[in-house]
């Protein structure tokens, strides 16, 4: 795919710094419904390997360039944890209870996530 590398460096020090499940947690609060934990971490995954992975939110809103939607929800996790550092803890440790989900499982919660959290 041959992402821009200054952005795969700074989502891989995120991950290095904050941990992968909180990033993952930031993927799945940032997409609003589109991710479940699986499908998060299979994108983040591939794109720290430069590999080509997308899903509709990636085309509709980034251009097919995985790497900025990451970063866009890390930004905006970052942000929430500023102001309310209680919240992203709890979403972390929630979105990581469902790391084990099948895929039916996985489409549910992520349909549910919008309101779920609220």
């Amino acid at each position: 795919m041959n992402y821009d590398k200054e952005k795969i460096e700074k989502i891989r020090k995120c991950v290095n710094e904050k941990g992968l499940e909180w990033v993952i947690a930031a993927m799945v609060d940032g997409s609003v419904g589109y991710h479940s934990h699986s499908s998060a971490e299979n994108l983040l995954k591939h794109v720290l390997a430069d590999q080509f992975w997308v899903c509709e939110r990636t085309t509709a809103i980034y251009r097919g360039d995985a790497s900025e939607e990451i970063l866009h929800d890390i930004r905006c996790f970052e942000a929430l944890e500023r102001v309310e550092p209680e919240t992203v803890k709890r979403i972390v440790e929630f979105v990581k209870k469902t790391s084990n989900l099948d895929v039916i499982q996985s489409w549910t919660f992520s349909a549910m996530y919008p309101t779920l959290m609220s």
